[in-house]
């Protein structure tokens, strides 16, 4: 019961970008679960302790469980997680081809590892010795539905398992102003990829559309955001349709990223796209049967699959 109380309550703390909630917080939450109940069982069992005089030998009992638990969990005869506990995480060969539009001419590819519960991969880096593994806050990756926070990344192996001829593609196919609104047509392959996350920019786009051929999937009107993004995910069959055209509707409060912005190492972006893969890459496999047993693949609606590719196009197109 105990078990799966404290179960409930790590796994409530799933954070939607991993590593936005500090590293204590998954402590912090256990202990209080069970400093409460110690304290309800404290509530009854202190009055025996008075009538009968049993305080010594209770306290010495109690210091004495006390010293057991440090020293089973600090020897890790004891874990923090149990394949009963499991800790979710992610494990995805990205492929980041952002940059690709700034002049480099080779998309960056890394295995990115994360959990979107609280805490540090320590531990499950401990398996992984010899993977070339980097973990820390600076490893942050945008993957559109969400952004990883703090992850590891490792170079190891990335350029096997993939191609040049699955890297989607965010042509501008016309860039044009009439009627003081101005429209950008912008072509979306997305080669092999039948699910994908696509993202615009709401705070330089009033509205836009997106069609295959002559059906419209998207229509005018109607667009919510998120902190100043609108979020498309799409998941098609087997014959689903991997070409699409976007047309957008600046709007008339635009703002053209300034020359500094522009160079900038990370310049504002307008529309983003990640587009899976449901394969996985031979780095990929290795870190799956590295992981510990109380690791368990964990992947939400908005997760990517296992292989991932970035790409997007800058407000200055």
């Amino acid at each position: 019961m105990l078990t799966k109380l404290i179960s409930t309550l790590v796994h409530t703390y799933v954070c939607r970008n991993p590593g936005g909630l500090p590293d204590w917080l998954g402590n912090v939450v256990v202990a209080v679960a069970i400093a409460i109940v110690v304290s309800f069982t404290f509530v009854y069992l202190l009055s025996y302790v008075h009538i009968s005089g049993a305080k010594k030998t209770l306290l010495s009992v109690l210091c004495a469980f006390f010293g057991l638990a440090l020293v089973l969990v600090s020897s890790g005869i004891v874990t923090a997680f149990t394949e009963d506990i499991a800790r979710s995480v992610n494990v995805v060969h990205v492929v980041d081809t952002t940059r690709m539009n700034d002049g480099n001419t080779e998309p960056l590819s890394y295995v990115s590892l994360f959990s979107n519960m609280p805490g540090k991969l320590t531990q499950e880096l401990m398996d992984l010795r010899g993977e070339e593994f980097s973990c820390g806050r600076n490893m942050t990756t945008d993957f559109v539905t969400f952004t990883v926070k703090y992850g590891c990344r490792s170079y190891k192996g990335s350029n096997a398992g993939w191609s040049k001829s699955e890297v989607p593609v965010l042509h501008v196919e016309s860039d044009s102003a009439a009627d003081d609104a101005r429209k950008t047509v912008v072509s979306v392959d997305t080669k092999s990829s039948t699910r994908w996350s696509l993202a615009i920019n709401m705070q330089e786009i009033d509205d836009f559309t997106i069609q295959v051929e002559s059906d419209k999937l998207v229509q005018l009107g109607g667009k919510s955001e998120v902190d100043g993004w609108h979020t498309i995910q799409f998941a098609g069959g087997k014959n689903a349709p991997t070409k699409f055209q976007l047309t957008l509707v600046w709007s008339s409060n635009a703002t053209q990223a300034s020359p500094k912005e522009a160079n900038a190492e990370d310049p504002p972006l307008l529309v983003k796209l990640r587009t899976d893969v449901n394969r996985a890459t031979p780095m990929v496999e290795t870190v799956l049967e590295k992981l510990p047993r109380w690791c368990a693949a964990f992947g939400k609606s908005t997760s990517p699959y296992t292989l991932a590719f970035l790409t997007a196009l800058p407000v200055n197109i």
